[in-house]
């Protein structure tokens, strides 16, 4: 079963099936998406296409990050600030 989406969990709300505090639940539980909370980075590649750098820790599923990672993701987040812009 997939999340739900913000609009879907919107329009359910309207309709009077889900209170806000059912939707905040579900949210805290990874059944419903949450808001961006940051801007997608990007830098242009030799052909001018636009591309956005990722870090991904492969195998780590619902586990939590170490310290170790943790370091290695805000290291990782201040060099795409330093070599990225935000789309407009």
């Amino acid at each position: 079963m997939g999340k739900l989406t913000i609009q879907e969990t919107e329009n359910l709300k309207k309709a009077g099936v889900l209170s806000d505090k059912a939707i905040e639940e579900m949210q805290k539980n990874g059944l419903v998406s949450t808001k961006r909370r940051t801007n997608k980075r990007y830098m242009k590649t030799a052909s001018g296409n636009l591309v956005s750098p990722q870090l991904y820790f492969q195998g780590i599923a619902k586990d939590k990050y170490s310290k170790e990672m943790q370091e290695l993701k805000n290291k990782f987040n201040a060099l795409v600030s330093k070599y990225t812009t935000s789309k407009k």
